[in-house]
């Protein structure tokens, strides 16, 4: 009997049969939803990103993982890291300021 272990990369963690993997989001992304790329272990698939989606959350990409010796494929299990820009250009920064000014928003008062 043979035992092989497969060890994680840099971008995929696999648990059972299922690939874990984050994916990096852009806040207007985010907040508008968008059409985004995300690798497996056999290619690229082109997945939509609901409006609205909180980091922490995830996406379900079915038959995207790894295929035991049985022929059975798990998942592709992708979470969503939303990431800031370090550095703004000024049309950015004028436009997140006007954001501020606009939005009523605030994720620290509970609805």
């Amino acid at each position: 009997m043979i035992k092989i272990n497969i060890e994680d990369s840099e971008n995929l963690r696999l648990k059972g049969c299922d690939l874990y993997t984050d994916l990096l989001l852009t806040p207007w992304e985010a907040a508008l939803g968008a059409k985004v790329c995300i690798t497996s272990i056999e290619d690229e698939t082109k997945i939509y990103i609901p409006q609205g989606i909180q980091s922490g959350e995830r996406i379900k990409i079915p038959k995207k993982g790894y295929q035991d010796g049985n022929g059975q494929k798990g998942d592709l299990i992708a979470q969503i890291k939303i990431v800031i820009p370090k550095q703004l250009t000024k049309q950015e920064k004028a436009i997140f300021e006007k954001l501020n000014e606009i939005s009523d928003f605030n994720p620290r008062v509970k609805i």
